[in-house]
């Protein structure tokens, strides 16, 4: 096996250009100037990070990136015009579609199953949640879908036996969780780690009570957009491959732009990393193997009566096309 050190020292200055995103741009961005919502600030979006401060300037792009406060607030923003892209939650674009919004995603690739359930010390098992109050960020959300299924995969029912709660995201839910306002919460890194060693109960992990990958994130745009930017997103998806690929290689870039972005401490960012790292898809493709546990959620949620194919969520020309766009 190639260590991480003697691939990096065998790469040339103009390998390791390339690899941060310096290619130039097929085609000048129509719109240069973006604006990109997340609906929360996790790990997950650590390719978003680094292509911030290393890959987006080098494909033409002057990215504003804002934060809200989960998936119904960043998709009144891309709604309103307030976005121009989003990368949020895969339920979330359904419930934007469903909706009648003219929107569509154009790439995925996030795989990460990196939440845990946390209980406050009074609550060892599931059981125990009867007659208490859970939190998920916000309702229609990736934390709610998870929460449903795994209460009612422990026999126990959202709203009769189990009240849940609007939170936000995990740092608000956990200092809720800590101050014993909620019972239960579903969790990211790295709180999900510090909880245990804190006195919480863990409860379970999404790997385990869910699947080990999961569809987390979608690019997504108001079609309009994507048909009038070819440039611009084509410029936007090889900033992220080159995020992707040198956040993978340089171990301590990625690490210390979670601490200086998420303010995690050093022992957090560098556990958060190993925790997410190998689950990117630079192809930004579903991880079709546990797509049918999706649907079963989605569908036990009622946002879908079916499962839907991959081109009624995503439109499929930058996926199919990666090898004319990526950055050699």
């Amino acid at each position: 096996m190639i260590r991480r050190s003697d691939f990096l020292a065998s790469m040339s200055a103009a390998g390791m250009l390339a690899l941060e995103g310096a290619n130039p741009p097929i085609g000048k961005p129509e719109r240069p100037n973006l604006r990109l919502g997340l609906p929360v600030d996790a790990t997950s979006f650590l390719p978003i990070y680094v292509a911030q401060a290393k890959t987006w300037a080098a494909q033409g792009l002057d990215v504003q990136l804002v934060s809200f406060r989960g998936d119904a607030e960043v998709s009144q923003a891309l709604a309103g015009d307030s976005t121009d892209v989003n990368v949020q939650s895969t339920n979330g674009l359904i419930n934007m579609i469903n909706a009648g919004q003219p929107v569509i995603g154009f790439y995925a690739g996030f795989w990460q199953a990196d939440f845990s359930w946390l209980a406050v010390p009074s609550v060892k098992r599931w059981e125990d949640l009867r007659g208490k109050t859970v939190g998920v960020s916000t309702f229609g959300s990736l934390t709610d879908a998870l929460m449903r299924y795994a209460l009612r995969k422990h026999k126990l029912e959202p709203e009769k036996d189990v009240q849940i709660v609007q939170s936000g995201g995990t740092p608000s839910a956990y200092q809720a969780l800590k101050a014993g306002r909620l019972s239960a919460a579903i969790i990211s890194p790295p709180f999900k780690w510090q909880g245990p060693e804190e006195g919480l109960t863990l409860l379970g992990t999404e790997a385990q009570v869910v699947a080990p990958h999961w569809p987390k994130h979608v690019f997504l745009t108001k079609t309009k957009f994507l048909k009038e930017n070819p440039n611009t997103i084509t410029a936007l998806l090889r900033a992220h491959v080159a995020a992707i690929r040198l956040a993978k290689v340089q171990r301590d870039l990625a690490v210390s732009v979670m601490i200086d972005h998420l303010k995690y401490q050093k022992q957090w960012a560098e556990r958060a990393y190993d925790d997410v790292i190998n689950d990117f898809n630079e192809r930004g493709l579903f991880p079709d193997k546990y797509m049918p546990v999706f649907w079963q959620i989605t569908m036990s949620t009622g946002d879908v009566k079916e499962p839907w194919p991959d081109s009624k969520l995503l439109d499929l020309t930058y996926i199919k096309s990666f090898k004319q766009w990526a950055p050699s």
